[in-house]
């Protein structure tokens, strides 16, 4: 036989409040409230700003900037092997000197920039010449723009030749570098000949010599003189 359900348990002990609210929060003091949400923001500010100096010591690192720009160099050289490819390769045509058009534009680039740097290592004086780079920097690249549009073209009757302005470009890269090795070869020039050099070499060992002697300890009489470094033993 069956054992019949116990129905004689209270309904309304088996329903749930619904809209009861947590108690602990009711509890707490105010101001026990607003310090630890004072606490809670200045964790928060200063995890911030730690993440912020780190995030600016790391980009001002020399190593990530050494990596920057060596990644920079390989994208440039990888473009300029890409370029020297295609002006070997590409049939005889407007492509094909367009690309080598746009090879001798990078390549009066990199010799400016070379000289540039080289001069200002020496210490010459390059007056507006480093100003002025920006904006020669900025013509090369619109003219290479140019003359890959033209060589990626398969007509260029519709695009203007652009050769004219590439060879007078290229002519003041050229009048920019010569003038600035004439600038390092001046600055050369100034520096101390080597007479100087030799003669600063010699005061400075015979002052090394005199200092040894005044500090030398004194010979007494009777005993056997110091060797001297260098003389042959009696």
């Amino acid at each position: 036989m069956p054992t019949p359900l116990m129905t004689s348990a209270p309904v309304a002990a088996l329903d749930v409040d619904d809209d009861a609210e947590p108690s602990w929060l009711l509890s707490l003091d105010p101001a026990v409230v607003a310090v630890l949400s004072g606490v809670l923001v200045v964790l928060l500010l200063v995890t911030a700003l730690v993440g912020w100096l780190v995030l600016r010591r790391v980009r001002r690192s020399p190593l990530v900037t050494r990596s920057r720009e060596l990644a920079a160099r390989g994208r440039e050289l990888g473009a300029h092997g890409a370029t020297a490819v295609a002006a070997r390769r590409l049939p005889p045509g407007h492509r094909r000197s367009a690309a080598e058009l746009r090879l001798e534009v990078r390549r009066s680039r990199d010799r400016l920039r070379q000289q540039v740097a080289g001069a200002q290592a020496a210490g010459a004086h390059l007056g507006d010449v480093p100003g002025l780079l920006p904006s020669l920097e900025a013509e090369g690249s619109r003219l290479e723009q140019r003359l890959r549009q033209r060589a990626l073209a398969a007509d260029a009757g519709d695009l203007p030749d652009p050769e004219p302005e590439v060879r007078t470009y290229v002519a003041t890269l050229a009048d920019v570098c010569d003038a600035v090795h004439q600038a390092e070869q001046a600055a050369w020039s100034g520096a101390r000949p080597a007479t100087d050099v030799a003669d600063a070499v010699s005061a400075l060992r015979a002052h090394t010599a005199a200092y040894q002697e005044l500090t030398a300890p004194p010979v007494l009489p009777g005993a056997p003189e110091p060797p001297v470094p260098g003389a042959a033993p009696r």
